[in-house]
């Protein structure tokens, strides 16, 4: 973020940094750190290039800060030709390896890259690459600088993984409701694989007199947002949702995360990097948090332990009826 603040020169009044992300809410985010960042230099400007936000035609931006998303960014520089790709100093891909791997953002991310000048300076950020994506990456990028984690870094040590055994979709849910009783939680995100499990849980949840809200790829963009916002504010204490939050968001009093099933890629096989995304809502800014996953079969144990083997960092085998258990993992 300090890098792309430092190059901009404020006396020039076009935008010189653009920074691409796949979603509304990380563009967001990202722009709100920006802000905060650059609140001794009032003079830098930040424009937002989202869904919803509109410019009059035959306009020229003169913010020197663009955040936004592909799709909007190309209708504003290619189309509508509202700024000028080759004066950008500073192209950042945020979440990198899903605008990489992602084919509708990877064409668009492409096109926005290919019509940049020479000089641009690149910069490409995820927790997560594959080897593909790595790959392409270095393919796009001349002689780059690479800064990566070890394997055995990768998942946090401030977080403590456990996995329940509960055979079918009532235990899941008495699981939950036992954890929820005996630790002490500053609020919850709950992931689940389909929209049809996350609803179904909203419901029983609710029912169950929880403050829980639901987030999932069919609600609007200004659904979401309100969501996130009532999430943020403590309005509610549980938040139940699928993939479309496992990346990027950043919401500190997150203490727990439940996979209420574990993720897994378009093939069926366990999605390493979704995990550590997901189980990265919580022990954010150096404080210690609790990853539960819940195993209802051999085939979901097996998918677990690749996991396990896959980062080299034990999941511990927690009893979800036992309260003194439960109260000695939040201890550790």
């Amino acid at each position: 973020m300090l890098a792309m603040l430092s190059r901009v020169d404020t006396s020039k009044n076009f935008p010189q940094v653009l920074c691409l992300s796949p979603t509304y809410e990380l563009a967001l985010q990202t722009g709100e750190v920006a802000s905060r960042m650059s609140q001794f230099a009032p003079e830098l400007t930040i424009r937002y290039a989202v869904r919803g936000e509109e410019i009059p035609r035959n306009s020229k931006i003169t913010d020197h800060i663009i955040i936004g998303t592909p799709g909007k960014v190309l209708d504003w520089s290619l189309k509508f030709r509202f700024f000028d790709l080759k004066k950008i100093k500073v192209f950042v891909l945020d979440e990198a390896d899903v605008m990489i791997a992602t084919q509708g953002h990877q064409d668009q991310s492409i096109r926005i890259q290919k019509n940049l000048s020479q000089e641009c300076q690149m910069m490409l950020f995820s927790a997560t690459y594959d080897t593909d994506v790595m790959t392409f990456a270095e393919n796009i990028v001349a002689n780059p600088v690479i800064i990566r984690l070890r394997r055995e870094e990768e998942s946090l040590d401030n977080i403590g993984q456990y996995w329940v055994q509960c055979e079918t979709e009532e235990l899941k849910y008495n699981a939950i409701a036992n954890i929820y009783g005996v630790v002490t939680i500053g609020q919850a995100m709950i992931f689940c694989q389909t929209r049809k499990t996350a609803s179904w849980l909203v419901d029983k949840m609710t029912k169950d007199g929880h403050a829980v809200a639901l987030l999932s790829g069919e609600l609007t963009v200004e659904e979401r947002i309100q969501v996130l916002d009532r999430f943020r504010d403590g309005l509610e204490k549980i938040l139940i949702t699928t993939n479309v939050m496992s990346r990027g968001i950043d919401i500190e009093q997150v203490t727990i995360v439940v996979n209420y099933d574990l993720p897994l890629d378009v093939s069926g096989k366990p999605d390493c990097e979704t995990y550590l995304h997901r189980i990265g809502r919580t022990g954010r800014f150096g404080k210690h948090g609790l990853a539960i996953n819940l195993v209802d079969g051999p085939k979901t144990l097996d998918i677990l332990r690749q996991i396990e083997t896959h980062f080299g960092k034990p999941i511990l085998k927690l009893d979800a009826d036992d309260v003194d258990e439960i109260e000695k993992i939040q201890k550790n």
